[in-house]
């Protein structure tokens, strides 16, 4: 995933101000790629959330839903930094890069929620049980 950051802020002179002089702001664009990876924890599953029928071949499974396995894992050697500094304004310093891609990590994570990929997780969890018990003879029935 990606998202895109924007900051615009006032400095005279390596200190912050409150108001916009000419040549003291400085528009900052960031855009940061990361990898998310969400899955559903079967270690989590016990007893009381597996039925096995051997008669009828068929297999209840109560599944825990799916989470993020990490937090986002963002790729600090693909973000892009655009920024238009005004004249009493240096050029972006590596930190404040990283201050921002702590924040996209935060986005991120809101944007993948937003985009489904813990559903997503739950239905992959789903297929790759269903595929694997029905290799050994058995119907999954999923609950959860």
């Amino acid at each position: 995933m990606k998202v895109i950051l924007e900051q615009e802020d006032n400095e005279l002179f390596g200190e912050k101000i409150n108001f916009n002089l000419p040549g003291t702001k400085r528009e900052l664009l960031l855009i940061v790629p990361a990898t998310v990876i969400a899955g559903v924890d079967l270690q989590a599953i016990d007893k009381k959330d597996l039925k096995v029928d051997e008669e009828n071949k068929t297999v209840e499974i109560l599944l825990p839903q799916a989470q993020f396995i990490q937090e986002p894992s963002v790729k600090m050697d693909e973000v892009r930094t655009f920024s238009d500094e005004g004249l009493f304004r240096g050029k972006v310093q590596w930190d404040q890069g990283f201050d921002l891609a702590a924040v996209a990590q935060k986005q991120i994570k809101q944007e993948a929620i937003a985009a489904g990929v813990l559903q997503k997780a739950d239905k992959n969890a789903e297929t790759v049980l269903k595929e694997f018990f029905g290799h050994l003879g058995y119907k999954v029935i999923i609950g959860g």
